[in-house]
């Protein structure tokens, strides 16, 4: 089981999706408390957390997330004339909250630990069903996967990504998120094939 590694203060963007490490997160910031915080965090050359949200809305009064979530780095950026900014971000390692606060400008602000990725599984060839699987819904034009051949090869990429394309539920995703041992997680993720067959 991965372990808990170190403790940072993040920012908390809350989400109507799961993110997860190596998730490509594309995003549209209007509101200009988060144009705020992202103009600080690429100053700052940090990224921030992501979290779904458990109760409430993306805009307006600050939403209560789910306390394990992704912290995610900015690749690219990319201001609009309207004042609009469009972000990539790229999921880079999970994190528990401890403890979080709204800040004056609305901001969550979160006390977190992170928590150490999984450790590279190769598949094994009765599991080659599931790489077909992603390739067939990498063809579609709004599943968005990290370029990366040599990831493709490995059991915890694949469990990740299926779990992030697959028509469940986002409080299902984030089970699986949640879960730090890849065997459950590769057990969950056949009981979800088997259920929506």
């Amino acid at each position: 089981m991965p372990d808990t590694v170190d403790n940072r203060v993040l920012p908390i963007f809350p989400l109507r999706r799961v993110v997860f490490p190596e998730s490509v997160l594309r995003l549209q910031i209007f509101e200009q408390r988060y144009l705020d915080m992202i103009a600080k965090q690429l100053s700052n050359n940090e990224g921030f957390g992501v979290c779904l949200i458990k109760k409430g809305n993306e805009t307006g009064i600050p939403a209560t997330p789910y306390t394990v979530g992704t912290y995610v780095e900015i690749v690219d950026f990319d201001q609009k004339d309207d004042g609009i900014l469009l972000i990539t971000c790229l999921g880079k390692q999970r994190f528990k909250i401890n403890s979080s606060s709204v800040m004056p400008d609305n901001l969550i602000s979160a006390n977190v630990s992170l928590i150490g990725n999984m450790e590279p599984k190769p598949i094994k060839d009765e599991q080659g069903e599931l790489i077909q699987l992603l390739n067939d819904l990498a063809q579609h034009p709004q599943v968005e996967i990290l370029d990366s051949p040599e990831r493709w090869q490995h059991m915890d990429f694949i469990v990740e990504r299926l779990t992030e394309f697959l028509p469940v539920s986002e409080q299902q995703k984030q089970a699986i998120l949640e879960e730090s041992d890849l065997n459950t997680r590769i057990a969950t993720l056949y009981q979800i094939l088997a259920w929506l067959k």
